[in-house]
Parts: structure tokens; sequence; C-alpha cells
């Protein structure tokens, strides 16, 4: 028997969901699009990988992430706009906006009107969270949207809907497995559903939803096909039957499950706080409330109860920095609550009015007062959001050197407006610009490693270095007597623990070289000086040039001090940007050589070369003079200055 066509009715009402649906949407991606990230922007995180597998069709860190690796690939590819990172943000972008005209179907199929669904949409996109990973290269956009059209699916009516659930369901575990969260919840509501549906109780039913959820999942044969050509950025892919489980199972992510080995600690109310920051305190009650529904669709709140509590309860003991992005399946459910609280709040406060209306013989359109009561209650729901989005939308990022950027041990940050973070991709065309010898190797940590790796295939930049990943102090020891024992040039990202006792160092811009103990053989700076400083050192080079940057005025100064003599004391290094008016523009103080080379450590007679960056904001103006006091680590004391 053919299905009965729509009514019209059914179908104005339709259209009309369709066009909030589409406001809602292109409202949020244009959001996003203005704050988007220009570029890369994070180092020591997934983004940057993600930045660089993408686009070249690698292998990502487990599970593998197959469905996001290739939907990434095709917008690198076919998206006329910036550079490749940029392309891949913007996925983030199409992708959460997406979610948010979603949300809203959801919404609605369970009691919401269409006005209290938008508005609980809006709280939900400009939410510093979700806002957060719609505007880098992150999984949890596209995870988001999957999880919105799942919840819209299975709170709709009829068995046909349930091939396109396990069809997505399978799509959400080609993914991102915290899918699997929403199976509980969607297993109780087949078995509910099934009870008054013989069509669902047959097992050639069963087959069909096993083979939709399948199907998506030949996604994973990706991984061993790019296997044979690649593996992942740390190498730890391996192309075999066992390492391809182990990699698609994550079974070393199991760790952040039993244990905490970031140690990471949250107190007990995390998730609740984290909920009533992200939906607002009055979005909080209004979801109570909400929920009070219960029984005018018991199957579809039991789905969004079981949903909510899956997510709960797994971020709750999920010990990673990023766990806020695990509570977002939950921040939508809740929010859809709050849209039916806001929904019967709406009708009250209407009936309030209408009837206060009617006592007062009030004049004018009746209606006139009960779009104003309405217009009141969303703006006290909105309010405080719509605040904290603007200081979003105002706020702007300090430019910052590779120093403060390649920094590590600082919390994920959750940023909602991008569009001018430049510091890392200054960071990386900085260091790739610098007169490296041809065939140099630069030996950093991964997240080091990776940002140079993306300039080099979006800019093309050096492909002649080498660049080479290791995590660990003994590793990177390792890498450097392997490559001075080749006869290379080799660069260090940072710090290494007794490479100043065994070699030589001297500064290349934000790095580190690495030369035999006593061979340094530095390039004379343009400047030429004679300044001493105390009897063992003086200071014979010096130099204040600007780096090419975006966003930014960055300037470095170099300086070359000769070691005279043994040096018996550990000194310091202050150098200063000075304004017309003498106060300081910008000032570092470190041990010479990014803090490699103590002076103690120094060779009679050889030349180091010292490297101090400094990122400006771009309006800078005026005139800054350069200031350099070394002084005494133990008591600061100055042993001396410079200023040209």
């Amino acid at each position: 028997m053919p299905a009965a066509s729509p009514s019209p009715g059914k179908l104005a009402s339709l259209g009309r969901d369709a066009w909030w649906v589409a406001g809602l949407a292109v409202a949020a991606l244009a959001l996003y699009v203005y704050t988007l990230a220009p570029t890369v922007a994070t180092v020591f995180d997934d983004s940057l990988e993600f930045q660089v597998v993408l686009p070249t069709l690698g292998i990502a860190h487990p599970t593998g992430y197959p469905l996001y690796t290739l939907v990434g690939w095709l917008f690198s590819r076919f998206v006329p706009l910036g550079d490749p990172a940029y392309r891949v943000n913007l996925l983030s972008a199409v992708a959460a906006a997406a979610a948010v005209g979603v949300l809203y179907l959801a919404a609605r199929r369970v009691g919401s009107s269409r006005l209290a669904a938008a508005a609980c949409c809006s709280l939900f996109a400009a939410g510093s969270v979700w806002w957060s990973q719609a505007t880098i290269a992150e999984v949890y956009a596209l995870h988001g949207l999957l999880v919105a059209v799942l919840l819209w699916l299975a709170l709709g009516q009829g068995p046909r809907r349930w091939t396109p659930i396990a069809f997505v369901f399978g799509l959400g575990l080609a993914h991102h497995r915290t899918t699997l969260l929403l199976a509980p919840a969607l297993a109780v509501l087949y078995v509910w559903e099934a009870t008054r549906e013989p069509a669902l109780r047959r097992p050639r039913q069963w087959l069909a939803l096993a083979a939709a959820a399948a199907l998506p999942l030949a996604l994973y044969l990706y991984l061993p096909l790019r296997g044979r050509a690649v593996t992942s950025l740390d190498g730890s892919y391996v192309n075999t039957w066992e390492g391809f489980w182990r990699h698609v199972l994550a079974r070393d992510y199991g760790a952040f499950l039993a244990g905490n080995p970031l140690g990471v600690e949250r107190t007990r109310g995390y998730g609740l706080s984290l909920l009533a920051e992200q939906v607002s305190l009055l979005g909080l009650l209004l979801g109570l409330w909400g929920w009070t529904r219960w029984r005018d669709q018991p199957p579809g709140w039991t789905f969004l109860a079981l949903v909510y509590a899956a997510n709960m309860l797994f971020a709750a003991f999920y010990r990673t920095a990023d766990v806020d992005v695990f509570y977002l399946p939950a921040i939508m459910v809740w929010l859809a609550a709050t849209a039916v609280g806001l929904t019967m709040a709406l009708d009250q406060a209407t009936a309030l009015a209408a009837g206060l209306g009617r006592r007062l013989q009030l004049t004018g359109p009746p209606q006139a007062w009960l779009t104003a009561v309405q217009v009141a209650l969303l703006a006290l729901v909105l309010a405080v959001p719509l605040q904290r989005s603007a200081r979003y939308l105002a706020a702007q990022p300090r430019p910052r050197t590779c120093a403060e950027t390649l920094a590590v041990g600082e919390p994920p940050a959750f940023t909602p407006n991008r569009r001018r973070e430049w510091s890392a991709i200054n960071c990386g065309r900085a260091i790739l610009s610098l007169p490296l010898p041809q065939g140099a190797h630069i030996v950093g940590l991964l997240g080091e490693t990776t940002l140079l790796r993306y300039v080099q295939v979006a800019d093309g930049a050096r492909p002649d270095v080498v660049l080479i990943a290791a995590d660990r102090e003994a590793e990177r020891l390792t890498a450097v007597e392997q490559a001075l024992a080749a006869g290379r040039a080799v660069y260090l990202t940072r710090e290494l623990p007794g490479a100043g006792q065994r070699y030589s160092l001297t500064a290349e811009g934000p790095l580190v070289r690495v030369w035999p103990a006593g061979q340094a053989r530095p390039d004379p700076l343009p400047q030429a000086v004679d300044v001493a400083f105390g009897d063992a050192v003086r200071l014979v080079g010096f130099d204040l040039a600007p780096v090419p940057a975006r966003g930014a005025v960055w300037l470095r100064m170099r300086l070359a001090w000769q070691a005279l003599a043994p040096v018996g004391e550990e000194l310091k290094v202050s150098a200063r940007l000075l304004r017309p008016d003498g106060s300081a523009a910008a000032a570092q103080d470190a041990v010479p050589v990014h803090w490699s080379y103590p002076t103690t450590a120094w060779r009679p007679g050889e030349t180091v070369v010292d490297a101090y960056d400094f990122a400006l904001p771009a309006d800078t103006a005026g005139s800054l003079t350069p200031l350099v006091i070394l002084y005494r680590a133990a008591d600061g004391s100055e042993v001396g200055r410079f200023q040209p």
C-alpha cells in the first residue's frame, strides 16, 4: 500500500522549517568563516597533523579517521580558497554550520516551537567549545554533524528511517569511535518500536540494517591501501594485519580511561559546570523544565536521556586535556530539552500577558504586546551568550615569537575567534627562510617538525631540509650525533640538556646550530663592534633586522659574543627594545642561545652567536632603540651594557 501523501499544511510547515534551517546554517557559517583560522594556528595538537595529513592523503593517528581524511582531501583539492590548511579549516566551518541547522530539526521533533528551537540552536552555535571546533581543522565538527543527524532521524517516525539511521551510524564509526556511545540509546529505541512494529522484528530487516551500518566501514580499507606508500607522521602505523587493528581500535588510548597518563584532574561537577557555561544558567533551568515533557513522547525522550547519560559518563572518566569536546553530544541533547522548556515559557508568558492585557484594557494591537513579551524573554535567554560572543569577536591575539609558539605544556585553548592567528605559520616560514646549508637536519619534537613539514608541502620551501621528529631527549641527542657524524649541518628547535657540554652551540634565528666542540664557525654579523663585558667576554658583532611576518612586526636581534677566557659564572642576557620615552616595548631575559649554552660552557676563543626575536603588534609605530645588558644570574648584578 503506498504511503499517504503529506497534507498541504504539513508541506507548508516543512517549508517554513526549511527556511529556518537555511537561515541558521547560513548565519552560523558566516560567523565561522569570519572567525576561521587563516592557516595553521596550533602546533602541539591534532589540528596541525590533520592539516598535513588530509591534503597529502596521509594516515592520521588512531583510529585513522578515514571519512574525515577523504572528505578533507576533497576540500583541500577542489576548494579554490586560501592555502591547504585554510581549506581543511573550512570543512570544519561547513560541518559545524550544518550541524546547527540539523539540531534545529531535532529540537522541533521533540515539541519545540520554531522560535525556541532557533534561539537554542543559536546558543549552541555561539558556545565557546563548539565555536572553537568550527574554526580550525579538527574531527569534532564533522562528528557533531553526524550526531545531530542521528538525533534528528531517531526522533522521527516510521520503520523506514532505520536504514538511514544504520547508514549514518556506520559513517559515524568510520569517523569517530565515540559514535558507539549512541548505540545503547538506539538499541533501546529500536526494541521499543519493534514491540509495536512487526516489520522491525524480521531477520531480513536486521540483515539490511547490519549491511547499511557495515557499508561505510569499508572506508577503513583506506589505511592498508594507503599504508603501502606512507605511514603516520609519527611512524607508529605498521601496515600489517595486527598493526591495522591496533590503529583502528586505538588500543593505546584506553590508558585515558584506565588511568591518567597526563595527570589531568577535574572536579566531580566539571561536566555540569561546563554545561551551565555553554547553555547559560537560564538555559540549564529551561532544560530541566523541558524534560518534564517526557510523558508526551516516552520513546524519544528515553532515547535522548540515554544519549545524554552515556556521553556525560564517558567524558567524566576520560582523562584528556581537551575533554570539553567530548561533552558536545550531551550539550546538544540538553539544548533540545532547553528548546522545549523555552517553548513552554514563551507559551506561559504569552498567556499571562494576554490575560493581563485584557484586565488592564491595554490599547493597541494585542499581537504587538504579545510579541514584546516574547522578545523580552528571548533577550533574557540570549543576553549573556550574546555578550560573551561579542567579547570573542573583539578579541585580538597577541603576536608570538617562535619561542612562545613552540612552548609546550599549555592546556588546549578553546579559542572561537582565530581569524588573526598567524604566529604558527610565521614561525614555520621564519625557520625555513633561514640560510641553512643544503641538506641540513632539523631535530625537534613531532609538532615542531610537522609545522615545518606543512611549510615544505604548502609553500614548496626547502624540500632539501631533513626533518627528524624525536620527542625524547635521548633520541634527539642520538639524532644530533648521527647527523654530525655524517657531516651534516644539524639544528635543534629547542634547548637540549647536555648538548652545551658536548658541543659548541650558536643561534640561527629561532634554531640552535650544533657544532663539534670547539669548531663553531658562524658567519660574522653585519655590524662589527668591540665592547668589553668584564675580562672574559666581549661583544664583537650586532644586528637588528626585520623578519617577514603576517599580522605582526617581527624584529630579530643578533649578538656575537667572544669568549676571551673561561667564564667562571653563569651570565644572562637582557635584550630590550626601547621606545623614544625610554620605556620597554619588548624585553627578553634568557641564558644565551635560547637557554641552551650557558656561559660556563663557553670555550675560550670561540664566537657565540646569540639571537632574540620580538613579535610586536602590527600597528607598532615609531623607532625602537635596542639595549643589551649582560648580568649575573646569581644576584642580578650588571656586568655591562651595549646600546648602539
